[in-house]
Protein backbone atom coordinates (compact mmCIF):
# COMPACT_ATOMS: atom_id res chain seq x y z
CA UNK A 1 0.00 0.00 0.00
CA UNK A 2 1.57 3.20 -0.91
CA UNK A 3 2.29 5.96 1.88
CA UNK A 4 0.50 8.24 0.85
CA UNK A 5 -2.46 7.42 -1.29
CA UNK A 6 -3.83 10.49 -3.76
CA UNK A 7 -7.16 11.83 -2.23
CA UNK A 8 -9.45 12.87 -5.75
CA UNK A 9 -13.05 13.20 -5.30
CA UNK A 10 -14.52 13.05 -8.75
CA UNK A 11 -16.91 16.00 -9.41
CA UNK A 12 -20.14 13.16 -9.93
CA UNK A 13 -19.09 11.59 -6.74
CA UNK A 14 -18.72 15.02 -5.09
CA UNK A 15 -22.15 15.99 -6.21
CA UNK A 16 -24.02 12.38 -5.09
CA UNK A 17 -22.38 12.08 -1.73
CA UNK A 18 -23.58 15.90 -1.02
CA UNK A 19 -26.81 14.84 -2.46
CA UNK A 20 -27.16 11.50 -0.39
CA UNK A 21 -25.94 12.94 2.59
CA UNK A 22 -27.23 16.71 3.08
CA UNK A 23 -30.68 16.26 1.08
CA UNK A 24 -33.71 17.78 3.45
CA UNK A 25 -36.35 18.18 0.81
CA UNK A 26 -38.20 15.09 -0.40
CA UNK A 27 -39.50 14.84 3.29
CA UNK A 28 -41.41 17.31 2.23
CA UNK A 29 -42.51 16.40 -0.92
CA UNK A 30 -43.28 13.16 -0.74
CA UNK A 31 -47.41 13.53 -1.06
CA UNK A 32 -47.71 12.72 2.61
CA UNK A 33 -50.34 14.57 3.78
CA UNK A 34 -52.40 14.46 7.00
CA UNK A 35 -55.96 13.65 6.85
CA UNK A 36 -56.61 12.29 10.29
CA UNK A 37 -57.65 15.70 11.93
CA UNK A 38 -60.63 14.92 13.58
CA UNK A 39 -62.00 11.45 15.01
CA UNK A 40 -65.56 12.01 13.00
CA UNK A 41 -63.15 12.45 9.59
CA UNK A 42 -61.52 9.19 10.45
CA UNK A 43 -64.99 7.07 11.00
CA UNK A 44 -65.99 8.70 7.64
CA UNK A 45 -63.12 7.38 5.34
CA UNK A 46 -61.77 11.20 5.83
CA UNK A 47 -65.11 12.18 4.07
CA UNK A 48 -67.68 14.75 6.46
CA UNK A 49 -66.79 18.26 5.28
CA UNK A 50 -69.60 19.71 4.81
CA UNK A 51 -71.54 17.50 8.05
CA UNK A 52 -71.13 20.90 10.35
CA UNK A 53 -71.36 18.96 13.26
CA UNK A 54 -68.41 19.55 15.61
CA UNK A 55 -65.88 22.78 15.78
CA UNK A 56 -63.82 20.36 13.63
CA UNK A 57 -65.23 22.99 10.69
CA UNK A 58 -62.55 25.36 11.61
CA UNK A 59 -60.14 23.48 9.53
CA UNK A 60 -62.56 21.33 7.02
CA UNK A 61 -64.81 24.60 6.25
CA UNK A 62 -65.08 27.50 8.27
CA UNK A 63 -67.62 28.99 6.29
CA UNK A 64 -70.52 26.09 8.25
CA UNK A 65 -69.89 28.03 11.11
CA UNK A 66 -72.22 30.92 10.44
CA UNK A 67 -74.92 28.07 10.86
CA UNK A 68 -73.77 27.25 15.01
CA UNK A 69 -76.16 29.59 17.30
CA UNK A 70 -73.78 29.05 19.86
CA UNK A 71 -69.67 28.85 20.62
CA UNK A 72 -68.50 25.72 19.98
CA UNK A 73 -64.72 23.57 21.04
CA UNK A 74 -63.41 20.06 19.79
CA UNK A 75 -60.34 18.58 21.00
CA UNK A 76 -59.15 15.47 19.08
CA UNK A 77 -56.41 12.84 20.04
CA UNK A 78 -54.73 10.74 17.56
CA UNK A 79 -52.43 8.58 15.93
CA UNK A 80 -51.06 7.03 13.26
CA UNK A 81 -48.77 3.89 12.97
CA UNK A 82 -46.88 2.84 10.09
CA UNK A 83 -45.89 -0.32 8.93
CA UNK A 84 -43.50 -1.35 5.59
CA UNK A 85 -41.86 -4.41 4.32
CA UNK A 86 -39.49 -3.96 1.60
CA UNK A 87 -38.07 -6.75 -0.73
CA UNK A 88 -35.18 -6.48 -2.63
CA UNK A 89 -34.28 -7.23 -6.22
CA UNK A 90 -30.98 -6.52 -7.52
CA UNK A 91 -29.99 -3.41 -5.71
CA UNK A 92 -27.14 -2.02 -6.53
CA UNK A 93 -24.05 0.51 -4.56
CA UNK A 94 -22.90 3.63 -5.70
CA UNK A 95 -20.41 1.96 -8.57
CA UNK A 96 -22.96 0.15 -9.56
CA UNK A 97 -22.28 -3.55 -8.12
CA UNK A 98 -24.41 -5.57 -6.34
CA UNK A 99 -25.24 -5.09 -2.60
CA UNK A 100 -25.15 -8.09 -0.45
CA UNK A 101 -27.41 -6.78 2.79
CA UNK A 102 -30.88 -8.47 4.14
CA UNK A 103 -33.13 -9.76 0.98
CA UNK A 104 -35.92 -8.05 3.02
CA UNK A 105 -36.00 -4.71 5.51
CA UNK A 106 -38.75 -3.19 8.05
CA UNK A 107 -39.41 1.08 8.15
CA UNK A 108 -42.10 1.02 10.85
CA UNK A 109 -42.75 4.07 12.48
CA UNK A 110 -45.76 5.90 14.67
CA UNK A 111 -46.73 9.53 15.58
CA UNK A 112 -49.40 11.02 17.60
CA UNK A 113 -51.29 13.56 16.29
CA UNK A 114 -53.22 16.32 18.52
CA UNK A 115 -55.96 18.79 17.32
CA UNK A 116 -57.58 21.78 18.31
CA UNK A 117 -60.42 23.83 16.80
CA UNK A 118 -62.77 26.89 17.91
CA UNK A 119 -65.88 28.38 16.36
CA UNK A 120 -67.39 31.90 18.48
CA UNK A 121 -69.89 33.64 17.12
CA UNK A 122 -69.33 37.31 16.97
CA UNK A 123 -72.43 38.84 15.74
CA UNK A 124 -75.40 37.45 13.97
CA UNK A 125 -73.67 37.04 10.91
CA UNK A 126 -70.17 37.10 11.80
CA UNK A 127 -68.11 33.83 13.27
CA UNK A 128 -64.52 33.31 14.50
CA UNK A 129 -62.94 30.04 13.97
CA UNK A 130 -59.30 29.05 14.47
CA UNK A 131 -57.88 25.53 13.93
CA UNK A 132 -54.35 23.94 15.52
CA UNK A 133 -53.53 20.84 13.36
CA UNK A 134 -50.99 18.77 11.72
CA UNK A 135 -51.16 19.08 7.86
CA UNK A 136 -48.26 16.69 6.83
CA UNK A 137 -46.47 13.78 9.44
CA UNK A 138 -43.80 11.61 8.86
CA UNK A 139 -42.09 8.95 11.23
CA UNK A 140 -40.36 5.95 9.57
CA UNK A 141 -37.16 4.38 10.60
CA UNK A 142 -35.61 1.48 8.86
CA UNK A 143 -33.62 -1.22 10.01
CA UNK A 144 -29.85 0.32 10.48
CA UNK A 145 -28.59 -2.36 8.14
CA UNK A 146 -30.79 -2.35 4.99
CA UNK A 147 -29.67 -2.62 1.78
CA UNK A 148 -31.25 1.49 1.19
CA UNK A 149 -29.33 2.59 4.24
CA UNK A 150 -27.06 4.91 2.02
CA UNK A 151 -30.34 6.66 1.10
CA UNK A 152 -32.00 6.83 4.24
CA UNK A 153 -32.37 5.18 7.73
CA UNK A 154 -34.82 7.91 9.39
CA UNK A 155 -37.11 10.31 7.91
CA UNK A 156 -39.01 12.53 10.44
CA UNK A 157 -41.78 15.58 9.82
CA UNK A 158 -43.31 17.54 12.65
CA UNK A 159 -45.87 20.38 11.24
CA UNK A 160 -47.76 22.53 13.55
CA UNK A 161 -51.05 24.79 11.36
CA UNK A 162 -52.64 27.89 13.29
CA UNK A 163 -55.03 29.07 10.87
CA UNK A 164 -57.65 31.82 12.46
CA UNK A 165 -60.96 32.74 9.85
CA UNK A 166 -63.76 34.57 9.87
CA UNK A 167 -66.70 33.40 8.48
CA UNK A 168 -69.45 35.79 7.10
CA UNK A 169 -73.19 34.87 6.56
CA UNK A 170 -74.07 36.34 3.83
CA UNK A 171 -77.63 35.14 3.37
CA UNK A 172 -79.77 32.61 4.83
CA UNK A 173 -78.46 29.75 2.27
CA UNK A 174 -74.78 31.51 1.41
CA UNK A 175 -71.75 31.88 3.99
CA UNK A 176 -67.93 32.61 3.02
CA UNK A 177 -65.02 32.21 4.81
CA UNK A 178 -61.33 33.43 4.55
CA UNK A 179 -58.17 33.14 6.98
CA UNK A 180 -54.41 33.38 7.37
CA UNK A 181 -52.73 29.94 7.30
CA UNK A 182 -49.18 29.62 9.61
CA UNK A 183 -47.20 26.60 9.04
CA UNK A 184 -44.28 25.90 10.93
CA UNK A 185 -42.59 22.50 9.66
CA UNK A 186 -39.48 20.69 11.46
CA UNK A 187 -37.77 17.92 9.55
CA UNK A 188 -34.85 15.38 10.23
CA UNK A 189 -33.63 12.92 7.67
CA UNK A 190 -30.55 10.45 8.44
CA UNK A 191 -28.82 8.29 6.25
CA UNK A 192 -25.70 5.88 6.04
CA UNK A 193 -22.69 7.26 4.43
CA UNK A 194 -20.52 3.89 2.43
CA UNK A 195 -16.70 5.64 3.47
CA UNK A 196 -15.74 1.98 1.93
CA UNK A 197 -17.11 2.88 -1.53
CA UNK A 198 -15.78 6.08 -1.86
CA UNK A 199 -11.77 4.57 -0.96
CA UNK A 200 -12.35 2.73 -4.03
CA UNK A 201 -13.66 6.03 -6.42
CA UNK A 202 -11.69 8.46 -4.54
CA UNK A 203 -7.79 6.35 -4.29
CA UNK A 204 -7.72 3.45 -5.94
CA UNK A 205 -8.98 0.01 -5.20
CA UNK A 206 -5.83 -1.83 -4.87
CA UNK A 207 -4.37 0.84 -1.83
CA UNK A 208 -7.68 0.18 -0.51
CA UNK A 209 -8.41 -3.67 -0.37
CA UNK A 210 -4.89 -3.54 1.30
CA UNK A 211 -6.25 -2.05 4.06
CA UNK A 212 -9.06 -3.74 4.49
CA UNK A 213 -11.12 -1.46 3.38
CA UNK A 214 -14.15 -1.99 0.95
CA UNK A 215 -18.21 -0.97 -0.08
CA UNK A 216 -20.04 -1.27 3.29
CA UNK A 217 -17.40 -2.15 5.26
CA UNK A 218 -16.46 1.24 7.11
CA UNK A 219 -19.89 3.52 7.48
CA UNK A 220 -20.54 6.68 8.68
CA UNK A 221 -23.39 8.37 9.50
CA UNK A 222 -25.30 12.00 8.71
CA UNK A 223 -28.32 13.88 10.23
CA UNK A 224 -29.29 16.95 9.23
CA UNK A 225 -32.04 18.85 10.65
CA UNK A 226 -33.99 21.77 9.20
CA UNK A 227 -37.36 23.99 10.68
CA UNK A 228 -39.18 27.06 9.11
CA UNK A 229 -42.10 29.22 8.87
CA UNK A 230 -44.20 29.42 6.38
CA UNK A 231 -47.49 31.33 5.61
CA UNK A 232 -50.54 31.49 3.10
CA UNK A 233 -54.54 31.15 3.25
CA UNK A 234 -57.48 29.44 3.34
CA UNK A 235 -61.38 30.44 1.48
CA UNK A 236 -64.36 28.75 1.86
CA UNK A 237 -67.62 28.58 0.74
CA UNK A 238 -70.94 27.21 2.16
CA UNK A 239 -74.31 26.61 0.44
CA UNK A 240 -77.49 25.26 2.59
CA UNK A 241 -79.56 24.11 -0.51
CA UNK A 242 -82.77 23.12 1.51
CA UNK A 243 -83.12 22.10 5.00
CA UNK A 244 -81.91 18.46 4.29
CA UNK A 245 -78.67 19.50 1.56
CA UNK A 246 -76.08 21.44 2.05
CA UNK A 247 -72.45 21.67 0.11
CA UNK A 248 -69.79 23.82 0.27
CA UNK A 249 -66.03 23.89 -1.36
CA UNK A 250 -62.57 24.95 0.78
CA UNK A 251 -59.25 26.32 -0.56
CA UNK A 252 -55.63 26.21 0.61
CA UNK A 253 -53.16 28.39 -0.51
CA UNK A 254 -49.53 26.91 -1.30
CA UNK A 255 -47.41 27.32 1.66
CA UNK A 256 -43.31 28.54 0.79
CA UNK A 257 -40.71 27.15 3.05
CA UNK A 258 -37.11 27.99 3.09
CA UNK A 259 -35.84 25.35 5.19
CA UNK A 260 -32.49 26.51 7.10
CA UNK A 261 -30.56 22.88 8.74
CA UNK A 262 -27.46 21.54 10.25
CA UNK A 263 -25.43 18.74 8.98
CA UNK A 264 -24.06 16.62 11.73
CA UNK A 265 -21.54 13.73 10.82
CA UNK A 266 -20.60 10.35 12.60
CA UNK A 267 -17.59 9.43 10.68
CA UNK A 268 -15.89 5.88 11.50
CA UNK A 269 -12.25 5.45 12.01
CA UNK A 270 -9.76 5.09 9.52
CA UNK A 271 -6.28 3.66 9.03
CA UNK A 272 -3.28 5.99 8.35
CA UNK A 273 -3.64 8.37 4.78
CA UNK A 274 -6.80 6.83 4.74
CA UNK A 275 -8.64 8.96 7.18
CA UNK A 276 -8.75 12.02 5.14
CA UNK A 277 -11.92 10.84 3.45
CA UNK A 278 -13.63 11.76 6.52
CA UNK A 279 -11.96 14.94 6.75
CA UNK A 280 -13.50 16.69 3.20
CA UNK A 281 -15.41 19.40 3.20
CA UNK A 282 -18.23 17.17 2.30
CA UNK A 283 -18.29 15.06 5.76
CA UNK A 284 -17.73 17.75 8.29
CA UNK A 285 -20.44 19.35 9.97
CA UNK A 286 -22.10 22.49 8.34
CA UNK A 287 -25.16 24.19 7.21
CA UNK A 288 -27.99 23.38 4.71
CA UNK A 289 -30.83 24.82 3.25
CA UNK A 290 -33.58 24.56 0.72
CA UNK A 291 -36.38 25.84 -0.53
CA UNK A 292 -39.94 23.54 -0.83
CA UNK A 293 -43.43 24.44 -1.66
CA UNK A 294 -46.50 22.85 -0.19
CA UNK A 295 -48.99 22.67 -2.40
CA UNK A 296 -52.56 24.43 -2.53
CA UNK A 297 -55.69 22.33 -2.43
CA UNK A 298 -59.59 22.31 -3.02
CA UNK A 299 -61.88 20.43 -1.37
CA UNK A 300 -65.66 20.20 -2.41
CA UNK A 301 -68.08 18.30 0.25
CA UNK A 302 -71.48 17.60 0.51
CA UNK A 303 -74.33 16.80 2.95
CA UNK A 304 -77.32 15.30 2.14
CA UNK A 305 -80.12 13.55 4.95
CA UNK A 306 -81.49 10.64 3.42
CA UNK A 307 -84.54 9.60 5.65
CA UNK A 308 -84.15 11.87 9.32
CA UNK A 309 -81.74 9.54 10.62
CA UNK A 310 -79.58 8.21 8.27
CA UNK A 311 -77.22 11.15 6.36
CA UNK A 312 -75.14 10.87 3.50
CA UNK A 313 -71.40 12.38 2.94
CA UNK A 314 -69.36 13.07 -0.04
CA UNK A 315 -65.77 14.83 -0.44
CA UNK A 316 -63.59 15.20 -3.09
CA UNK A 317 -60.09 16.74 -2.97
CA UNK A 318 -57.59 18.08 -5.45
CA UNK A 319 -53.58 18.75 -4.52
CA UNK A 320 -51.80 20.59 -7.22
CA UNK A 321 -48.43 18.42 -6.07
CA UNK A 322 -47.45 18.79 -9.84
CA UNK A 323 -45.96 22.33 -8.52
CA UNK A 324 -43.51 20.17 -6.99
CA UNK A 325 -41.33 20.60 -10.48
CA UNK A 326 -37.64 20.41 -8.06
CA UNK A 327 -35.97 21.15 -5.08
CA UNK A 328 -33.08 23.67 -4.99
CA UNK A 329 -30.11 23.02 -2.57
CA UNK A 330 -27.68 25.19 -1.04
CA UNK A 331 -25.12 23.81 0.36
CA UNK A 332 -22.61 25.95 3.08
CA UNK A 333 -19.40 23.26 3.14
CA UNK A 334 -18.28 24.19 -0.37
CA UNK A 335 -20.23 22.11 -2.54
CA UNK A 336 -22.51 23.57 -5.78
CA UNK A 337 -26.19 24.14 -5.38
CA UNK A 338 -27.85 21.73 -6.89
CA UNK A 339 -31.26 20.96 -8.69
CA UNK A 340 -33.30 17.83 -7.91
CA UNK A 341 -36.12 17.40 -9.85
CA UNK A 342 -39.40 15.83 -8.50
CA UNK A 343 -42.39 14.72 -11.45
CA UNK A 344 -44.84 14.47 -8.90
CA UNK A 345 -48.46 14.62 -10.13
CA UNK A 346 -51.55 16.05 -8.59
CA UNK A 347 -53.57 14.18 -6.81
CA UNK A 348 -57.52 13.15 -6.37
CA UNK A 349 -59.59 12.09 -3.68
CA UNK A 350 -62.82 10.62 -3.38
CA UNK A 351 -64.45 9.57 -0.32
CA UNK A 352 -67.97 8.50 1.18
CA UNK A 353 -69.34 7.68 4.21
CA UNK A 354 -72.88 7.52 6.32
CA UNK A 355 -73.93 8.72 9.37
CA UNK A 356 -76.79 6.65 10.98
CA UNK A 357 -78.87 7.95 14.00
CA UNK A 358 -78.97 4.73 16.58
CA UNK A 359 -80.84 6.15 19.34
CA UNK A 360 -80.58 9.60 21.45
CA UNK A 361 -77.43 9.01 22.62
CA UNK A 362 -75.25 6.82 19.45
CA UNK A 363 -74.54 8.22 16.54
CA UNK A 364 -72.92 5.70 13.94
CA UNK A 365 -70.53 6.75 11.43
CA UNK A 366 -68.76 4.73 8.30
CA UNK A 367 -67.07 5.38 4.76
CA UNK A 368 -64.56 4.65 2.29
CA UNK A 369 -61.79 7.02 0.74
CA UNK A 370 -59.67 6.24 -2.63
CA UNK A 371 -56.74 8.37 -3.27
CA UNK A 372 -54.28 8.41 -6.54
CA UNK A 373 -50.49 8.63 -6.01
CA UNK A 374 -48.74 11.61 -6.69
CA UNK A 375 -45.36 9.74 -7.91
CA UNK A 376 -45.02 6.75 -10.63
CA UNK A 377 -42.92 3.57 -10.42
CA UNK A 378 -40.22 5.37 -12.14
CA UNK A 379 -40.11 8.54 -9.20
CA UNK A 380 -41.01 6.53 -6.04
CA UNK A 381 -38.21 6.68 -3.35
CA UNK A 382 -37.34 5.50 -0.10
CA UNK A 383 -38.42 8.72 2.31
CA UNK A 384 -42.40 7.96 1.30
CA UNK A 385 -43.23 5.07 -1.16
CA UNK A 386 -46.29 6.59 -1.79
CA UNK A 387 -49.17 4.70 -4.03
CA UNK A 388 -52.52 4.18 -4.58
CA UNK A 389 -54.51 4.11 -1.46
CA UNK A 390 -57.47 3.05 -0.60
CA UNK A 391 -58.91 3.67 3.67
CA UNK A 392 -61.71 2.27 5.26
CA UNK A 393 -63.21 3.93 8.90
CA UNK A 394 -65.50 3.21 11.41
CA UNK A 395 -66.62 4.88 14.39
CA UNK A 396 -69.53 6.05 16.54
CA UNK A 397 -70.63 9.64 18.39
CA UNK A 398 -71.69 9.28 21.68
CA UNK A 399 -73.60 12.18 23.19
CA UNK A 400 -72.69 13.21 27.28
CA UNK A 401 -75.92 13.74 29.43
CA UNK A 402 -73.58 16.97 29.62
CA UNK A 403 -74.04 18.15 26.53
CA UNK A 404 -71.11 17.16 25.09
CA UNK A 405 -70.15 14.53 22.46
CA UNK A 406 -67.27 12.25 22.02
CA UNK A 407 -66.43 10.85 18.73
CA UNK A 408 -64.16 7.61 17.86
CA UNK A 409 -63.03 6.61 14.83
CA UNK A 410 -60.62 4.11 13.53
CA UNK A 411 -59.40 3.59 9.66
CA UNK A 412 -57.28 1.25 7.89
CA UNK A 413 -55.10 2.57 5.06
CA UNK A 414 -53.71 0.08 2.67
CA UNK A 415 -51.45 1.12 -0.03
CA UNK A 416 -51.17 -0.59 -3.62
CA UNK A 417 -48.05 -2.90 -3.70
CA UNK A 418 -45.69 -0.80 -5.95
CA UNK A 419 -42.00 -1.64 -7.29
CA UNK A 420 -38.80 1.27 -6.45
CA UNK A 421 -36.43 1.57 -9.02
CA UNK A 422 -34.35 4.91 -7.35
CA UNK A 423 -30.65 6.05 -8.15
CA UNK A 424 -29.60 8.64 -5.81
CA UNK A 425 -26.00 9.49 -7.31
CA UNK A 426 -23.36 8.49 -5.01
CA UNK A 427 -25.73 6.46 -2.86
CA UNK A 428 -26.57 3.60 -5.37
CA UNK A 429 -29.76 2.04 -6.88
CA UNK A 430 -32.95 0.79 -4.36
CA UNK A 431 -34.47 -2.19 -6.67
CA UNK A 432 -37.38 -4.02 -5.30
CA UNK A 433 -41.18 -3.82 -3.93
CA UNK A 434 -42.81 -2.29 -1.01
CA UNK A 435 -45.73 -3.34 0.95
CA UNK A 436 -46.92 -0.47 3.13
CA UNK A 437 -50.11 -0.29 5.49
CA UNK A 438 -51.15 2.01 8.29
CA UNK A 439 -54.03 1.92 11.05
CA UNK A 440 -55.30 5.12 12.17
CA UNK A 441 -57.61 6.63 15.31
CA UNK A 442 -58.80 9.14 17.11
CA UNK A 443 -60.96 9.86 19.91
CA UNK A 444 -62.37 13.70 20.25
CA UNK A 445 -64.53 15.68 22.86
CA UNK A 446 -66.86 18.35 21.72
CA UNK A 447 -68.46 20.98 23.51
CA UNK A 448 -71.49 23.09 22.09
CA UNK A 449 -72.75 20.34 20.01
CA UNK A 450 -75.24 17.12 21.36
Amino acid sequence: MPASPHLHLPSSIRAGLALAILLPGPLLASGFAVQDQSAGSIALGHAGAASADSAAVALQNPAMATGFDRSSTSVNLGGISLSADFQNAGSLNAIGLPVAMPATAAADGAAPLLSLFHTRRLSERLHFTFSMHTPFGLATDYDPDWVGRYQLTTAELATLALNPSLAWKVSDTISLAAGLRAVHAKSKLASAVDFGTLCLVAIDPTSCAGAQIGPGSHDGHATIEADDWGYGFNLALAVRASDRTRWGLTWRSKVDLDLDGDAQFDNPTLPGPFAGLTMTPLTTDGDARSDITLPESLTASLYHDLSGSTALVADYTHTRWSRLHALVVSFANGAPDKVVPFNWKDTHKLAVGLMHELDDRWQLRGGLEWESSAVDDAERNPVVPDSRRLFAGIGARFRLASGGSVDFGLGRLRFARGGIDYTLPGAGTLRGRYALDSWHVGIQYNRGFN
